[in-house]
């Protein structure tokens, strides 16, 4: 009885672009919540809130050190709160904040100083104490799309201005440097006193959208194009140069930064570059899937972020009929692979580490002690570590990759591979037990699944599911029965507890040509 051996199951990842029958063994034509790394594959740990619950719906998220703490800064449409963990300090305004949703909130951190943007008002700056208050000297009936930090001054995109307001969507302002510890007290760029200025980027007609630094060099992107601004150290201040191709960014925190350059999601791609040639990374695997599945209405809610721990940018993004973010397709930048990630209503995403107060003991788990994945010893929200935290309109704010559950919610993780033919397409074969070498804790349980398809036109046709128990078979043998020209195999975990396989034997016997 032939015997074919899948070895190397987390090489590839998912695939949804490439018919099945198209793909390497290895690869995998679905998946949810499941992860490919280390030449294997895994569930993904699920999410456990780490603040009170906010008084409103958060749509950006801040880390911000100062004063010997580790805030958490959550936005609010007209409110906003500063969270150490122990005690949550209303700094909103006077007035408060008047943004809509889709008025996207930008900022960050100048010389240790927190600035908050919500594209419709004056920004407002915060230092620790009292309440956020708006960064003088702004210049009257002045607003800007996306304000952000870049070395010492601050850069502001898509700007309106004037007594009779007017938008110059392709106008790039920056302000005076700043003093460590303080915000800009000028943006006046006729001041020859000044090193203020203003510069129109109108070689390429599209919308400035959003910036991020990228080393040395601020990135600048726009609809179509992106452009280098970098400081010359002369009186022009900063030179604009624009970056090979045509792609831009979708909306505004659509940009993430790792380690290999940034990864950007445009209106047709996602892309990484380093200043130089964009390129690709996910035609093939998941582009024709991910746009045909995200929402048109509700696109500029989408958004880009880095999971550290596990070398991931996750593009999150509002599905089909959806409000906010409800799939992530998640890009392993050590391994190149692509997988996804079920997300339950989110507004944002932000990277950061937590203070030692907010970290978990066992006392103050909200789930099940039979549900927690790590050891006694083990702190999953250690302060050492950078985490991945999001925000939900539920409303909440989660730790990423922490515990079995989502808040003490199962949640389900599924890999699933069809169109394995098995080096011919024109023989039928039945297939009659896997072999499969599974790791994880004592007793987990999980799902398998067998199923086969006579052409890939025809629906695959599932066999009964069997129930396979970690450690109670030395073989890891699943008995099972499927029959055709195009064999699957689907595995669902049925517990709460990690788990991982790198290969399996499949046991089958060529039929025939009918």
């Amino acid at each position: 009885m032939p015997s074919k051996t899948f070895l190397d199951l987390g090489k590839i990842g998912v695939v949804k672009d490439v018919a099945s029958q198209e793909l390497p063994i290895n690869a995998w034509s679905d998946a949810m919540n499941m992860r490919f790394r280390n030449g294997g594959i895994e569930r993904m740990k699920g999410e456990q809130q780490v603040f009170a619950t906010p008084t409103v719906t958060p749509y950006w998220l801040q880390p911000y050190y100062q004063g010997g703490k580790r805030y958490w800064i959550h936005a609010g449409l007209a409110k906003i709160s500063a969270d150490d963990g122990t005690t949550r300090t209303d700094i909103t305004p006077t007035p408060a904040p008047s943004g809509a949703i889709d008025d996207r909130y930008t900022g960050g951190v100048l010389n240790g100083v927190l600035v908050v943007n919500n594209g419709v008002q004056t920004p407002w700056y915060w230092g620790g104490t009292g309440v956020l208050t708006v960064l003088p000297n702004w210049p009257a009936n002045m607003k800007a799309a996306s304000v952000r930090p870049f070395k010492n001054v601050l850069v502001a995109l898509d700007v309106t201005k004037g007594a009779t307001p007017k938008r110059y969507a392709q106008m790039v302002k920056w302000s005076h440097t700043a003093d460590p510890g303080t915000v800009p007290q000028s943006w006046d760029e006729t001041d020859k006193t000044k090193l203020a200025g203003e510069l129109e980027l109108a070689e390429e007609p599209s919308l400035l959208i959003d910036q991020l630094p990228l080393g040395d060099v601020n990135i600048i992107y726009k609809e179509n194009s992106m452009y280098a601004m970098r400081a010359t150290g002369g009186l022009d201040v900063f030179s604009f140069q624009r970056l090979p191709g045509s792609v831009g960014a979708m909306a505004r925190g659509c940009i993430a930064q790792t380690p290999l350059g940034h990864v950007v999601l445009t209106h047709g791609d996602v892309i990484l570059h380093a200043g130089q040639g964009p390129r690709s990374i996910i035609n093939g695997t998941l582009r024709k899937w991910l746009f045909m599945n995200i929402d048109s209405t509700n696109r500029n809610r989408a958004f880009l972020t880095t999971n550290p721990p596990y070398k991931e940018v996750w593009v999150c993004f509002p599905e089909l009929g959806a409000d906010s973010c409800t799939l992530a397709a998640v890009w392993n930048w050590d391994e190149n692979t692509w997988t996804i990630r079920q997300l339950r209503n989110v507004t944002y995403g932000a990277v950061g580490q937590l203070d030692t107060v907010t970290t978990s003991t066992w006392d103050s788990q909200n789930y099940a002690w039979d549900d927690a994945v790590q050891a006694w010893s083990e702190d999953e929200l250690s302060p050492a570590q950078e985490r991945l935290l999001i925000a939900s309109t539920q409303p909440m704010i989660n730790a990423v990759d922490i515990t079995g559950t989502i808040n003490g919610t199962r949640y389900t993780s599924v890999a699933e591979r069809t169109g394995l033919a098995l080096d011919t397409t024109e023989m039928v074969k039945l297939i009659r037990n896997l072999r499969f070498r599974a790791t994880g804790p004592q007793g987990v349980q999980l799902q398998i699944e067998l199923g086969a398809q006579m052409s890939p036109e025809m629906p695959v046709q599932w066999s009964p599911a069997v129930v396979h128990t970690i450690g109670a078979n030395p073989y890891g043998q699943v008995d099972s029965f499927a029959t055709g020209r195009y064999l699957a195999i689907r595995v669902t975990s049925l517990d709460n507890q990690p788990w991982r396989f790198q290969s399996f034997d499949a046991d089958f016997v060529v039929q025939g040509r009918y």
